[in-house]
């Protein structure tokens, strides 16, 4: 059967254009059009995304939307599904019989074994925690931490919308609860309609984690990381449920603007942030940054969410950014020079196993300073 993205793709050949011009016409990132046709679903921050690309993609090709969409919940489904032969098969094979009887034969020399290799890690453990130039003092445990984040953690957005600019200017309904995406330049903003106030609504910029009050027909200028224009918002209209909201970009900055913006959030990130005074938690951001010395193994989530699990080769350098905890795990700990809110850190020596949780402690005299503490995880 031809598979989603060979759709995609056969149908935007046929047309003969190209990735580029479909982004001029849907606004969608070329990263998200290139994901979908090779299938790499696990690019999109959320199915919601996904879901939403993908109907925008196929309408400007002019696919059967419904089709493509049934198609890949159909993929998920059969992604997810155990085989036959894993239903059929016996309880015990002849592989697992043979071990559990060499399991019962050397029983204590296993044990003896696990024990050596248990007091082994806990070593590397209590080294990697010494060499550590940030607190590690004990806080809740990392179950308590997830609870407490999807406790707190706001609803997903609803639906996700394309929002086309034309001459640097563009309008669009949006219901509450509903995401704005579009291009500013090759640079994605999205927006999210958080709530609807009598003559005013408040916005979501996901990317910098700030929410924005728009009040009628006074527009708000924002100046966005890493965005090579301003952006301004104006509510335009509002009924009981959805607000019309107008979005126009500024001129381009100049390259001494540039440079000087990189510069700033360069020495920003060198600045030792791991005690901060917020008046809540939701404000806070920790910021993890890993240059690879060496070739090494790395599984990380951001506040529950996976971002990345695989090798990284020498050379690279990585910035992840989350708000309430991160989660890595290291094959080679040694292999990674590490810098948390600004201050460096060290996971281990080469060939050692990192499992580290890093999250936000509340001082105990000042329960508006914060610290952070990373922990086993």
């Amino acid at each position: 059967m031809e598979s989603i993205g060979e759709k995609l793709r056969q149908a935007r050949e046929a047309r003969k254009i190209t990735i580029k011009d479909v982004v001029k016409e849907t606004n969608i990132s070329p990263v998200y059009l290139q994901a979908l046709e090779e299938e790499k679903f696990d690019k999109f921050p959320s199915e919601t995304y996904l879901i939403g690309f993908m109907r925008t993609y196929a309408e400007f090709l002019k696919l059967d939307v419904e089709a493509i969409v049934q198609s890949y919940k159909g993929y998920k489904i059969g992604e997810s599904a155990t085989p036959l032969e894993e239903l059929t098969k016996p309880t015990k094979s002849n592989i697992s019989m043979a071990a559990s009887s060499f399991y019962n034969k050397n029983k204590n020399i296993i044990l003896i074994t696990l024990i050596a290799l248990a007091s082994i890690f806990v070593i590397w453990g209590i080294r990697a925690l010494v060499s550590s130039d940030v607190d590690v003092s004990e806080d809740d445990s990392t179950d308590i931490i997830k609870e407490e984040y999807v406790k707190n953690k706001e609803n997903e957005i609803d639906n996700l919308r394309n929002l086309q600019l034309a001459n640097n200017k563009g309008i669009i309904l949006v219901y509450k609860n509903e995401a704005v995406q579009f291009l500013v330049d090759n640079k994605e903003v999205v927006f999210i309609l958080k709530s609807i106030e009598g003559e005013s609504v408040s916005i979501e910029l996901p990317a910098v984690k700030k929410i924005v009050k728009l009040k009628m027909d006074e527009p708000r200028t924002m100046a966005l990381e890493g965005c090579p224009r301003d952006v301004t918002f104006t509510l335009k209209g509002l009924t009981e449920n959805r607000a019309k909201i107008g979005v126009s970009l500024g001129e381009e900055k100049t390259g001494e603007e540039k440079r000087v913006a990189v510069q700033d959030d360069a020495e920003s990130a060198r600045i030792d942030t791991t005690s901060v005074e917020a008046q809540s938690r939701q404000s806070l951001k920790i910021i993890f940054e890993a240059e690879f010395v060496q070739k090494s193994f790395i599984e990380l989530y951001l506040d529950g969410v996976r971002k990345v699990r695989g090798f990284i080769p020498e050379g690279e350098a990585e910035r992840w950014e989350a708000t309430e905890y991160i989660q890595v795990k290291i094959g080679n700990a040694g292999g990674i020079k590490a810098r948390i809110n600004g201050k460096a850190y060290s996971f281990g020596a080469s060939g050692q196993v990192a499992n580290k949780v890093i999250t936000w402690k509340k001082d105990v005299q000042n329960p508006n300073l914060y610290h952070i503490v990373v922990k086993d995880w």
